[in-house]
């Protein structure tokens, strides 16, 4: 199994702190507003810091949420560098987990998608059709036809 590499694990969690960061710097916009609630005039810096604190607090999250797409991605498969065998080999790591993801939903639900099946299906094919219905159908699922 391939893993990550550690620059891109690095890259991925300075972005994480980024994003963090930007979002304190939001919230703390509601924060202030809060504190004073019912003041009339609070003042033209106080205005000038919540609107600096507001769009630099967006910047910066969406600033982190890219840098943590390109780490967890790679330059490649996150699109930066047009390479479509380098963005396979940067991706394989999610697709491989993604897989793995699944095939556990599967066996926890206990679904058998056919693989590994050691029994036999038997199809019997519609005279007026030709569709392949499966052995008990006394009907046609295609036309509806008796078989």
């Amino acid at each position: 199994m391939r893993e990550i590499p550690e620059s891109r694990k690095v890259t991925y969690y300075i972005g994480m702190m980024i994003a963090i960061l930007g979002g304190i710097l939001f919230a703390s916009v509601f924060l202030s507003f809060a504190m004073h609630f019912g003041e009339f005039d609070p003042g033209e810096s106080f205005g000038k810091s919540i609107a600096a604190r507001g769009f630099g607090g967006m910047f910066l999250i969406i600033i982190g949420g890219i840098i943590m797409n390109i780490g967890a991605r790679g330059a490649a498969g996150s699109g930066i560098v047009l390479d479509p065998k380098q963005a396979r080999e940067d991706l394989e790591p999610l697709a491989r987990m993604g897989g793995g993801m699944l095939k556990d939903a599967l066996d926890e639900a206990d679904i058998n998608l056919g693989k590994n099946s050691s029994e036999k299906v038997i199809m019997i094919r519609c005279r007026n059709c030709q569709k392949l219905n499966e052995e008990d159908s006394k009907f046609c699922q295609e036309c509806g036809k008796p078989i």
